[in-house]
């Protein structure tokens, strides 16, 4: 390789350097780093972990002891099953509860 190849070489590196796909971020506000990363990354977005699962769980749990202070007519903390259903039948205004916060 003489003197002119070996400089036509330097320059096709230094240009698939600077135009190349792993190049850093650029100099950027912090505040639109985040933006910036969304948009740009190769990496797929995470979703966030659902808690559909816990509260499907807790609904279950505490409809079967519903169940069970129904069927066994027993009391929690002087409330039974009937007053848990007429306090869910209750027809409420909103709107007088907040004026009356």
């Amino acid at each position: 390789m003489n003197d002119s190849e070996k400089r036509r070489q330097r320059l096709l590196e230094q240009t698939r350097e600077l135009y190349g796909e792993k190049r850093s971020i650029p100099a950027i506000h912090p505040r639109y780093g985040a933006a910036y990363h969304q948009i740009y990354s190769d990496e797929q977005p995470q979703i966030p972990p659902s808690t559909f699962g816990i509260r499907l769980f807790l609904c279950l749990l505490l409809f079967a002891a519903f169940v069970s202070m129904d069927k066994n007519k027993s009391e929690v903390m002087n409330v039974n099953s009937s007053r848990i259903v007429d306090e869910i039948t209750t027809n409420l205004d909103v709107a007088e509860v907040w004026k009356e916060l």
